[in-house]
């Protein structure tokens, strides 16, 4: 969906989630995610399954989350769903 460049890894996955909002989808989060800290140089992958806003049913198709943390510290986010 996007590449874009954030100062946070919060902000970061704020952004992928509204964007994923704004397709019609909410994210079934692991509770690891936000506890795990990406190093500098380091690229960390996430696969979440969706489920409907509107529904709340499970969707068939997934988000795939690729955080690279740059060595100036900001954070690099590339999603797509699928």
């Amino acid at each position: 969906m996007s590449t874009v460049y954030f100062s946070t890894q919060a902000a970061a996955l704020m952004h992928a989630e509204e964007e994923t909002r704004k397709a019609g989808y909410n994210i079934m989060y692991a509770d690891r995610l936000w506890a795990e800290h990406v190093d500098y140089g380091k690229t960390v992958k996430y696969d979440f399954p969706l489920t409907l806003v509107k529904t709340g049913n499970e969707a068939k198709k997934w988000i795939h989350i690729q955080l690279y943390r740059m060595s100036g510290g900001q954070y690099e986010l590339n999603f797509y769903l699928s």
